[in-house]
């Protein structure tokens, strides 16, 4: 079994049924990738976009826009990714979740910013369903534009429509 980096209170027993748990991976991948020890909102949102595109793509005029986004994210060595193949990051981190020795890769902790932004994506889906839920990618993805105005005027450039996506979360 692998384990990862990310903080225990961040991640709930109901989030092994959701996306988040795969988010919270990914998004410590793409922080690691930037050299940074901190995951921030901008590392959950490309891993929304390499994890669950198919699940906020609605939401933008076109969905290219939010990939030319995620692939300007500059990483340590300087360089952007021209083209991110998803599968292919996806497989990448799991060889190397398995390549370590002892089953852990440490992939960051998650900042302050990115905290609050999970809590309250947590709180949509539970206020939404009457329970205790995980979020989803739509939730995580309205609550950063909520708690991050330069991430959310960047999404909004990119071509996310910010009152649609609103209205689908409210639902």
């Amino acid at each position: 079994m692998c384990h990862v980096g990310w903080r225990v209170i961040m991640l709930e027993t109901i989030d092994a049924w959701g996306v988040f748990s795969l988010l919270s991976i990914v998004s410590g991948y793409a922080a690691m990738e930037r050299g940074s020890e901190l995951i921030e909102p901008r590392d959950l949102i490309k891993a929304i976009y390499i994890a669950d595109l198919e699940h906020v793509s609605a939401f933008w005029n076109d969905w290219e826009g939010f990939e030319r986004l995620v692939n300007d994210e500059r990483l340590a060595n300087g360089h952007s990714a021209t083209y991110i193949n998803r599968i292919l990051y996806l497989v990448r981190l799991e060889l190397a979740m398995r390549d370590s020795p002892d089953g852990f890769i440490g992939l960051g902790r998650p900042s302050p910013k990115l905290q609050t932004i999970v809590a309250t994506a947590r709180k949509l889906a539970s206020d939404r369903s009457g329970v205790a839920a995980t979020p989803s990618s739509r939730e995580l993805l309205f609550a950063a534009c909520s708690l991050d105005p330069e991430l959310s005027e960047s999404l909004q450039k990119s071509g996310l429509q910010l009152a649609k996506l609103a209205d689908a979360v409210k639902k």
